[in-house]
């Protein structure tokens, strides 16, 4: 009986002690959701892991100036019996990306409609949101420019809370994974990406964002994660995410896409184990005109990288796992 009693006590320790299987990971979510459809497949995941009860979905964030992403984000979210998630977006000063689908999705799906004029700021459902929360309980996933991150650290105590907004991050976020750049470099200045299009914001938040960062990178990477192919499928061709991924794809010939912005997510509430290697080493280094470096020296102690497979691991059992997680099922 005693050693039934102490296997009881430690099982329940080990729960305390894994967040993931104590309790679901509150997640804020920040998107384009314009330029690349592999926004709306993560969108799709973090739906899928609150089915599971992995995760809560507190608030999506759109980091661009698109009139339909906002409208796009609902549309998902409706379709997935979460209408009530508060969305936020960029004002006046950010980027504008041309979309394939944004403005399709709200034309053919339900959405609310009073986005279209009335969407709230980012920075405030930022900063409404975590006041709301306990202290070092959310996690950020950035898979857009990063606007919205930079001006919320730059924002001053309001009605929401006292603190400026890197002590508010500081006392309310727990980690942020930021999918940009590619690794170990990405040189090319062309203005493509997530951390080029608005370079100014990318440096302030990297420089000065309080708490852990895992970064995740595209490229051969995240191309070598297929996935969508779950959105081809008779069953779901209905739907706004299979609506969204063959107007992407049209043209090219093909039923699946990378993965980057699906890997944040993934890695969000999961962590990198059991798919990814961790690099704790150096920092992520980025120039004036949004390129990067991983560089090995010195160390920072919030820069993480996970931009590697782990060992052993097959790219296709990682999409075939991402694409059960984005199944449409409500």
């Amino acid at each position: 009986m005693k050693r039934m009693k102490y296997i009881g006590l430690l099982i329940i320790n080990l729960l305390l002690c894994h967040p993931a299987l104590a309790q679901n990971v509150k997640i804020i979510f920040d998107t384009d959701m314009d330029s690349d459809v592999d926004d709306v497949g993560a969108l799709a995941m973090l739906h899928g892991f609150a089915n599971l009860g992995n995760a809560e979905i507190l608030a999506v964030m759109v980091s661009s100036l698109n009139p339909w992403s906002p409208g796009a984000v609902d549309v998902i979210n409706t379709y997935y019996g979460r209408p009530g998630i508060p969305i936020g977006a960029v004002q006046r000063f950010g980027v504008y990306h041309k979309s394939k689908y944004a403005r399709s999705l709200c034309e053919e799906f339900k959405y609310n409609t009073q986005l279209d004029e009335d969407t709230p700021e980012a920075t405030m459902l930022y900063r409404k949101t975590l006041a709301s929360q306990q202290d070092t309980s959310v996690v950020v996933v950035t898979v857009g420019d990063l606007t919205n991150l930079s001006n919320l650290l730059k924002s001053g105590p309001d009605q929401f809370s006292g603190l400026n907004g890197i002590d508010l991050v500081r006392k309310k976020v727990k980690r942020l994974i930021c999918m940009g750049g590619r690794y170990p470099a990405d040189v090319d200045p062309n203005p493509w990406g997530n951390f080029k299009p608005d370079p100014r914001s990318t440096r302030h938040v990297v420089a000065e964002w309080p708490t852990r960062i895992y970064f995740t990178g595209g490229g051969a990477f995240a191309d070598s994660v297929q996935t969508g192919k779950i959105f081809f499928l008779e069953k779901y061709k209905h739907t706004p995410m299979a609506h969204a991924y063959k107007l992407y794809l049209k043209g090219w010939n093909r039923s699946w896409h990378h993965s980057a912005d699906i890997i944040a997510v993934y890695v969000a509430i999961k962590g990198h184990l059991p798919y990814f290697r961790l690099e704790e080493r150096g920092y992520n280094h980025i120039f004036e005109d949004g390129t990067n470096l991983w560089r090995l020296a010195p160390r920072d102690d919030r820069h993480y990288l996970i931009s590697e497979f782990a060992k052993g691991i097959d790219p296709n059992a990682i999409a075939a796992k991402f694409d059960s997680l984005m199944a449409p099922e409500k």
